[in-house]
């Protein structure tokens, strides 16, 4: 068997999708063959689909982003992966909005063999928004780096350190900001700071610090580093911080809406994230507690034995199979 996957254009400063199915493709190797093909910025689409279509090979996976190649790809082998459809949903209107939910989730959902989603939350919308054929998509959801292991922290750190990861208005930090204000934490943010941002934090005389550009092993080191990752976003397609602080053995705070709750099953803390009254008892709740702080740990490295690189590539390996075998017939 013959995979191809096909990635965005490679980006040193993006630590996203394309870094989680470099883990996948290590595990799928194992067992088949996997050619690895990242879009070249500097051709065009055209001469990009050209070199797809000339690679040998029985399955092409295009893993995320890159919908508008499906209709000129062969169907009965093509998949796509979705991560989410939160642009769609919450950033554009009118006749945008349409045509963005057009040409990457319609039209693509007819030019290919199988849909995969990473969550049920972002299946369950391209069902809502779009009508897909909920039999034509499957979910697989995203895993977390080989390197994160458990690490143990007995006690807090004084000031008790708070990691937040990203920084997109759906990250709801200044709700956040606004609910750890009387605390006596440091809060580092990952990502970079809007002026609006840094004068909320300001105002609110946060102890924080701020890192940008960092390679994955620096962010690694930051969950190390941390007591408590704060994860109350108002949307997620899926929620990697959750499973990584899992996997890292670090007590997580999460919104109860959107895909989070179904990523983090029993292994987080569960917040309205619109209510900030309910975010500040939270953290009063994970600090004051170190009973229930031991068992979200400990339910949180239970949860990310989901997740694994290794857990994820076979389920891949079981679609790709199946589509071979139903081509065949």
């Amino acid at each position: 068997m013959r995979i191809l996957l096909v990635h965005r254009a490679q980006n040193e400063n993006r630590h996203s999708f394309e870094e989680l199915f470099n883990s996948i493709s290590k595990e799928l190797s194992k067992e088949v063959s996997v050619i690895n093909y990242y879009q070249n910025k500097t051709i065009s689409t055209l001469a990009n689909i050209k070199a797809i279509k000339k690679i040998d090979c029985d399955i092409i996976h295009l893993t995320g982003g890159l919908g508008f190649y499906t209709p000129f790809l062969p169907k009965r082998k093509t998949i796509l992966t979705i991560h989410d459809t939160n642009h769609y949903e919450f950033d554009l209107r009118g006749l945008k909005k349409w045509l963005f939910g057009w040409m990457f989730f319609k039209i693509p959902s007819l030019f290919v063999n199988q849909l995969t989603t990473v969550s049920e939350h972002t299946k369950h919308n391209l069902i809502r928004f779009f009508n897909i054929d909920e039999h034509k998509i499957k979910v697989i959801p995203n895993c977390y780096p080989t390197e994160f292991e458990p690490i143990i922290k007995n006690d807090f750190s004084n000031p008790i350190r708070i990691l937040q990861i990203g920084t997109k208005p759906n990250k709801n930090i200044p709700r956040l900001v606004e609910a750890i204000k009387e605390l006596d934490v440091e809060l580092t943010i990952i990502g970079k700071l809007s002026n609006e941002l840094i004068n909320t934090l300001t105002k609110y005389k946060i102890n924080f610090v701020n890192k940008v550009n960092l390679s994955r092993e620096e962010i690694h080191q930051e969950y190390i580093y941390c007591d408590i990752v704060a994860f109350v976003s108002l949307h997620e397609g899926f929620g990697l911080p959750i499973i990584e602080a899992n996997a890292i053995g670090r007590t997580v705070i999460t919104s109860n809406i959107s895909s989070m709750p179904e990523v983090a099953n029993k292994a987080a803390h569960f917040v309205n994230p619109f209510a900030i009254e309910d975010i500040k008892n939270s953290f009063n709740q994970i600090i004051n507690n170190a009973d229930y702080r031991k068992s979200l740990v400990e339910n949180g490295w239970e949860n990310a034995q989901l997740y694994t690189s290794k857990i994820v590539a076979k389920k891949y390996k079981n679609l790709y199979t199946e589509i071979l075998t139903s081509s065949a017939k």
